[in-house]
């Protein structure tokens, strides 16, 4: 794919426009799934979200945000970095206003709504990008930003050392069998450590197989080896996805209370991260959670809001993902029917 983009001085601000369509299916998001072991009841069990507000099953959050970066990587393809030397997807802010059903159609609207010279990393600069997805309806369902590290002008043959973060000091979160646990029982410091996912070749092919995100710097072995990485790497919403998967499956979300009176909650609202560090073919991953905050819900009786921490560790005991997610949960005061 050519690309006229070359360097941060390239990019124009205020640039916008939009990418094809994309009907959401049912082989979406089984898929999404299992690629990032994330099987929870909104997504999966279509007679538990009968009840709910939705009515119905919906796409996994971090599929749409996955679809984001595919979807661009198509048809505007230098905003993730794509073709563009140098270039790495630094960063995403993702907003989840509404869910995504079976059968939707959802278009990305984009501006280029920032450049800087300054960043993390003195030879590149950062671009920022703001994003919506907008269903069939002409309805804005998420928003955010996406950030990407680009080579300045004057830096044409510079390499990317990624500052990997320290992991962080967490407080073991000790869980009762059995126990549902209230927006009130989240301990801030509180988390832990899943067990491990090793990065393999075929995550990263059907990944790319599920969003359309080819960038060569995860699928050209041979492009890969002239990048700043020396080799094919992970794409950054992969790792975010298992990370988010393991945390699901292993930590403490599938402990929250359900509803007072049985209606499924799809409360998944906000992801962001920043990636510090990259994941090769091979490399381990465990996730690191801790308890960030949490607040009463501003316009839901009886609902609170749980902000989470997770960190991406590898195996060499350093984090090369530092990010967070926003779940709904049930407070106390309306668990009474």
């Amino acid at each position: 794919m050519s690309n006229s983009i070359r360097c941060l001085d390239d990019y124009v601000v205020g640039q916008k426009g939009v990418t094809a369509t994309r009907t959401v299916t049912e082989a979406d998001i089984v898929n999404f799934g299992g690629v990032t072991e994330d099987y929870n009841l909104p997504h999966m069990d279509r007679h538990a979200m009968a009840d709910s507000t939705y009515g119905a099953r919906v796409a996994h959050g971090l599929l749409g945000s996955s679809l984001v970066t595919g979807m661009l990587s198509l048809r505007a393809p230098h905003v993730i970095g794509r073709g563009v030397p140098g270039a790495y997807l630094y960063s995403f802010d993702s907003n989840y206003r509404d869910g995504i059903r079976l059968g939707d159609t959802i278009r990305i609207e984009w501006s280029v709504a920032d450049k800087s010279d300054a960043s993390p990393y003195q030879d590149f600069g950062l671009v920022t990008t703001d994003f919506q997805v907008v269903n069939q309806d002409g309805v804005s369902i998420y928003d955010g930003t996406l950030g990407t590290l680009v080579r300045k002008a004057s830096t044409e043959d510079a390499t990317l050392q990624l500052m990997h973060q320290e992991p962080w000091q967490v407080t073991e979160f000790i869980t009762e069998p059995d126990k549902a646990y209230y927006v009130e029982d989240y301990v801030l410091g509180e988390g832990g450590d899943t067990d491990g996912r090793t990065i393999t070749e075929t995550d990263i092919v059907n990944f790319a197989a599920l969003t359309g995100d080819y960038n060569p710097q995860f699928v050209d072995a041979e492009y890969a080896k002239q990048g700043i990485f020396g080799t094919r790497v992970a794409h950054g919403l992969l790792i975010f996805s298992v990370v988010f998967g393991l945390w699901t499956s292993q930590g403490s979300a599938h402990r929250r209370a359900p509803p007072s009176k049985g209606a499924m909650v799809a409360g998944h609202l906000n992801d962001r991260a920043s990636f510090v560090g990259a994941v090769r073919i091979g490399d381990t991953i465990r996730c690191r959670y801790k308890t960030l905050a949490t607040r009463a819900s501003k316009t839901r009786p009886g609902i609170g809001l749980i902000t989470t921490g997770l960190q991406a560790i590898n195996q060499n005991d350093e984090a090369v993902m530092d990010g967070s997610t926003i779940l709904m949960g049930i407070s106390r005061s309306g668990s009474e029917s």
